[in-house]
């Protein structure tokens, strides 16, 4: 591929992606306000996705637009996130403690875990909703409109691969800072593991977009992927951990038996354990599969 074409390439595969991922996050505002199953969820990606997209190929789009266009995608991104957080965490403590011994489960643990995240819910999904039907994502949808139309020049030297390397150094970045101290001593390791995370999902998304048109993309979209899947768990761990900690301690105020949540931690303390643990390999897996890229371009 000529140097002249580069930059057809990414108005040819980036722009249309873009484009199909503003259409998909407004087909799903009708799931959302019904709260139909992982609505919210497919839609909270979708805002990821774009916005992750228009970061790492910004100079594809026009540029005031654009910046503008992520301000307001992270906004919409927080208001469904925080429904979806509730969403997992009332499934996985649900989950957690269906699966232990029914005479170790004690008090009115799982009233104040699963039910308490429940009600967060629909206080959060109705919170959501009302946006949707708001002047401010109206507004959004215009710009993004505008802003995934195609009608922006996209520079010839612009290239597929630029996107991805640059969507890869920065996870490299993020990731070089986590493993350069050891982890069980770091105070900072939550923020710096989340880092890693968001800087994964940026890489998964962009080779995501390129695969289509450079299969070698693949291999790095999958590694981008596993290490995303794996931080996710530490990072819902972190999240869970925090819950069980404040929620035991109105139980104890109310003179329950605060056992169930001692155990409860424990078993996430361990799981974060494992996903930091797995790190190493997956920051290798995914620097191999970025060495074998191997572009038409």
């Amino acid at each position: 591929m000529g140097a002249s074409t580069h930059g057809t390439a990414v108005a040819d595969v980036i722009v249309p992606a873009t484009r199909q991922h503003y259409e998909r996050l407004t087909s799903l505002v009708a799931d959302v306000r019904v709260s139909a199953p992982d609505s919210v969820h497919q839609m909270r990606v979708s805002a990821r996705r774009l916005r992750s997209l228009l970061g790492s190929f910004r100079r594809a789009f026009p540029p005031k637009a654009t910046a503008t266009a992520r301000d307001e995608l992270r906004w919409l991104g927080s208001v469904l996130g925080e429904a979806r957080d509730a969403e997992v965490l009332a499934e996985h403590f649900s989950e957690l403690i269906d699966t232990q011994p029914a005479d170790l489960v004690l008090g009115s643990v799982n009233q104040r875990l699963v039910g308490t995240q429940e009600d967060l819910y629909r206080a959060s999904h109705a919170h959501a909703v009302e946006a949707l039907g708001g002047a401010r994502y109206a507004a959004l949808c215009a710009l993004l409109d505008e802003v995934t139309s195609g009608a922006h020049p996209v520079p010839a030297e612009m290239t597929l691969r630029g996107g991805l390397d640059k969507a890869y150094r920065q996870l490299r970045k993020a990731a070089r800072k986590v493993l350069a101290h050891p982890r069980d001593e770091s105070p900072d390791i939550g923020p710096a593991l989340h880092r890693v995370r968001k800087r994964a999902k940026k890489l998964r998304y962009a080779a995501e977009a390129v695969a289509g048109t450079e299969p070698s993309a693949t291999d790095l979209a999958t590694a981008a992927k596993s290490l995303q899947t794996v931080l996710g768990d530490h990072q819902d761990g972190v999240l869970a951990r925090n819950w069980i900690i404040d929620t035991a301690a109105r139980a104890r105020d109310d003179g329950e038996d605060t056992f169930t949540y001692g155990l409860l931690y424990a078993i996430e303390e361990q799981r974060a354990g494992r996903a930091t643990a797995e790190l190493p390999g997956h920051v290798q897996a995914i620097r191999r599969a970025h060495r074998e890229l191997d572009f038409r371009s």
